[in-house]
């Protein structure tokens, strides 16, 4: 079993990536609540529960599918009509209303629902996806967090009115955790299929995709926002999962590899290895040599993830 971890620090502002409903003329960002740790107390810590801005993991994957379709196409892998057609039936059904459909070919003849899954309750079948997405979220511990509503004006020319509205805006430090389950994608009843390397090669392009050509969330026409990837860690971990810590703090990287570390001696007999790879431009705490774990340091997210998929393709 090969499986990847990575968790993701982009720095975004003004965006309004995930809007959850409109009021009259207000429409509201997406807000989820997060514990802030605040002063000790003693010797015990304490914690706040904060209302900060997020963008949902269904937002993420919708994106991530959409870059999926683009890719797969363009690398000659099959995508089913109804994937193709994403734009125009309003989304990634995936044949959830079909009756007379295998499971062998909904996997073998589309990329995007091998690597996502799918779900047909008449036909009794469904497919786990291979990748995972959290919630994007602020990192507390190192950066404030704000949502302020904008305030525009729209003026009628034919009753010479204006008609004010606000949308709510968000800026903060966000976290992304991403998990790919690379076992299995390709295979259909633990049979491979013959072109099982070039669509892993795929899941990992449309994630660089999905950060580096923004293709997650909505209000981009007016609320395009300025997004830069600060930092960012994967794990490829086999035969055993292994998850990253949350890139949040100044520690993360050191307490991934502390954690690999010792994960890998309770599991020797397992035989486990961990590869780390990782990017920092804000001066987090770096590691020292490590003996049982493998460490890359890279300059930029792009390079993350050629780097995670050439060590995923050596150990397939």
């Amino acid at each position: 079993m090969v499986f990847v971890s990575i968790g993701l620090r982009a720095q975004i502002e003004v965006e309004a990536l995930n809007m959850t409903e409109s009021l009259g003329a207000y429409t509201r960002h997406r807000t989820v609540s997060l514990l802030r740790k605040l002063k000790k107390q003693g010797e015990m810590l304490s914690y706040k529960i904060v209302a900060v801005p997020a963008i949902s993991g269904q937002s993420i994957s919708y994106g991530y599918h959409k870059a999926l379709v683009e890719i797969a196409k363009r690398m000659g892998l099959p995508v089913c009509d109804e994937c193709s057609a994403y734009s125009v039936i309003g989304g990634f059904i995936k044949h959830a209303t079909a009756k007379n459909v295998k499971y062998e070919d909904l996997v073998s003849k589309c990329v995007v629902e091998d690597i996502t899954g799918f779900m047909v309750p008449d036909a009794n079948i469904r497919r786990t996806s291979a990748i995972m997405f959290s919630y994007m979220v602020p990192d507390l511990e190192l950066a404030e967090t704000a949502i302020e509503p904008q305030f525009h004006v729209r003026y009628d020319f034919r009753t010479q009115q204006h008609n004010p509205f606000q949308i709510e805006s968000g800026t903060a430090l966000y976290t992304l955790g991403v998990a790919i389950d690379v076992d299995k994608i390709g295979k259909v009843n633990d049979r491979k299929l013959n072109d099982r390397t070039q669509r892993i090669k795929a899941a990992f392009l449309a994630l660089l995709t999905l950060i580096e050509g923004l293709t997650f969330g909505a209000k981009k026409a007016r609320y395009l926002p300025i997004l830069k990837v600060v930092g960012a860690i994967s794990a490829i971990s086999h035969p055993i999962p292994f998850m990253v810590s949350p890139p949040r703090g100044c520690n993360y990287i050191t307490d991934t590899i502390a954690r690999a570390e010792e994960y890998t001696s309770v599991l020797k007999d397992m035989k486990e290895r961990i590869s780390i790879v990782y990017m920092d431009q804000e001066g987090v705490k770096k590691p020292s040599k490590c003996e049982k774990v493998e460490i890359v340091s890279v300059s930029n997210f792009s390079e993350v993830i050629s780097e995670t998929l050439n060590r995923v393709l050596r150990v397939l």
